[in-house]
């Protein structure tokens, strides 16, 4: 299993390399949804040039909900991803899997729709299309990830920490609420401390608005620490996604991964849980929820 992470910054590579990062997962703001920060396509070649000299790997996130003004710019951005040979390739939009098969680049192709993958004839569909990898829903319980796991075909991947979005809209929520309210807006725009809070539940949820519309997330971030070493003999690709936080978080967190990896002390894993509970839980590892898939 290899362990992913999403860097804010070129220079914060090395170092999570050698805390214990094996793959890398970077975008940029025009061709992908929801990144931790939205890297120049000077920055991607840069960031392309360290990975490959430490001998990780590079994943591109192009998780764009593409329109049809969309299309010839992701075509080239594809042909950059191409000429920089990168590893993978995140994509939600089926569009995507077509404009990457004419370019003979569906081998690195990973899907990723964040809801739908549930069950374990997914990767074998997907792996009759010829593409690299899956992730598996962020709404499924451990029980039925080691369920879709057996049969793999394919590789699978997991966000198995961060905070994980629920909700989605092409609309700007944020500055049509402030509109309505006759208020200035652009100062919430891109804003990523901002929360929403239900009436009847005592509970905030980070929201943000950026140019690909309002995104809403869980209230706590998701750790996996007391079922990161099950979780290495069933899956592809661990991915901790720092979005809402910063380096130092993404390094204190891969730091305890490998900690626990490495002596595979169940003690060590609940302690490291337990510190986190007003921040963290298990997300849907342990619980059912109402949207599965039917």
């Amino acid at each position: 299993m290899d362990i992913a992470v999403t860097p804010f910054d070129v220079e914060s590579i090395e170092k999570l390399s050698n805390i214990g990062a094996d793959t890398f997962i970077i975008g940029n703001e025009n061709f992908a949804n929801r990144l931790v920060k939205s890297f120049s396509l000077l920055d991607i070649t840069k960031a392309s040039e360290i990975i490959k000299k430490l001998h990780k790997k590079l994943i591109i996130s192009c998780n764009l909900i593409i329109h049809n003004d969309d299309i010839e710019e992701v075509n080239d951005f594809l042909d950059t991803i191409k000429e920089l040979q990168v590893d993978g390739i995140i994509f939600g939009d089926l569009g995507l899997y077509n404009l990457a098969k004419k370019k003979n680049l569906e081998h690195l192709l990973i899907y990723n729709p964040e809801t739908l993958n549930t069950n374990y004839y997914d990767p074998i569909f997907w792996s009759k299309k010829g593409i690299k990898g899956l992730i598996i829903s962020k709404e499924i319980t451990l029980e039925d990830i080691q369920g879709i796991s057996k049969n793999k075909t394919i590789e699978i991947g997991l966000i198995g920490h961060g905070h994980l979005n629920m909700f989605h809209s092409r609309r700007p929520l944020i500055s049509n609420f402030f509109k309505y309210k006759e208020e200035e807006y652009k100062d919430y725009i891109n804003n990523k401390n901002l929360k929403l809070v239900e009436e009847l539940r005592n509970e905030s949820y980070p929201v943000f608005q950026d140019e690909h519309g309002t995104h809403i997330f869980r209230a706590k971030s998701m750790e996996s620490y007391q079922e990161i070493v099950v979780l290495g003999k069933h899956i592809d690709l661990f991915i901790i996604d720092g979005i809402l936080k910063d380096t130092t978080y993404l390094e204190q967190i891969l730091l305890n991964y490998q900690q626990i990896l490495q002596s595979t002390n169940q003690e060590t894993a609940k302690k490291i849980s337990d510190s986190l509970q007003e921040t963290h839980d298990s997300g849907f590892l342990y619980k059912k929820t109402v949207y599965d898939k039917y």
